[in-house]
């Protein structure tokens, strides 16, 4: 059985990891970019080459989007491919949710003061845009009873977002463009994690200027992208 990635899903991933402080090294992730970077646009990976980035040990969060993929293939394929579809998924799913409850859950009282708010920070989420100035958006996250309203998210200025579309948000960054089919995906995955469904009923507003107790979140999510992309438009 071969393992590929299509290239919008890397892409996705990839853009999913700049915004959040995940334990993968600046060497791995410059390994990353350039698999992206040398690929076009269309064509599928063998998803060993980005397996093979990091340690044999390693475990993050490209390896669990390996056995997310490999847990809904069917065992007669021979070749398995991880689309963007089976990306938003992942980064929805309670799986994703369930990994960052035991990771995280621990030292979170270190880094927040709202602990519904900081996890639903860490799950993609579907969002119509409200707002754009400049590399600055605003977005709500709507859902049954209730929205919550998104402010000072990071728009790369590649992106072209509008008021009225529907983009995916993972922390303080806007991450891409959803159709009608790709939301009722993601919400189909939030909706059906439990806990999530609680706490985003005590939340009203994120403001990325001032998350938590790391204050401008905004910045370092395009600090961390500029890193990449204020060379290279993929």
């Amino acid at each position: 059985m071969q393992l590929q990635i299509n290239r919008d899903a890397l892409e996705l991933a990839f853009k999913t990891l700049l915004t959040c402080g995940c334990p993968v090294t600046e060497k791995e992730e410059r390994e990353l970019f350039n698999i992206l970077y040398e690929t076009p646009k269309k064509q599928a990976i063998d998803y060993q080459r980005v397996l093979d980035v990091f340690p044999p040990k390693a475990e993050t969060a490209f390896h669990r989007l390996a056995d997310f993929t490999i847990w809904q293939a069917s065992p007669d394929s021979s070749t398995i491919v991880i689309t963007k579809d089976i990306t938003l998924r992942h980064f929805s799913s309670s799986y994703h949710w369930n990994h960052v409850v035991v990771n995280v859950l621990d030292n979170a009282y270190k880094n927040v003061r709202s602990v519904p708010l900081w996890f639903l920070a860490h799950m993609l989420l579907p969002v119509k845009i409200l707002s754009v100035s400049d590399e600055n958006a605003s977005a709500v996250y709507q859902f049954k009873g209730g929205e919550i309203i998104i402010e000072n998210l990071f728009c790369p200025p590649p992106y072209e977002a509008e008021p009225g579309q529907l983009w995916t948000v993972h922390f303080a960054a806007l991450l891409c463009q959803l159709d009608d089919q790709e939301l009722k995906t993601v919400s189909l995955m939030t909706d059906a994690n439990r806990m999530l469904v609680q706490f985003r009923q005590e939340v009203q507003q994120i403001d990325y200027k001032n998350f938590e107790r790391y204050g401008d979140y905004m910045t370092f999510c395009k600090q961390r992208y500029q890193k990449y992309y204020s060379h290279h438009i993929l």
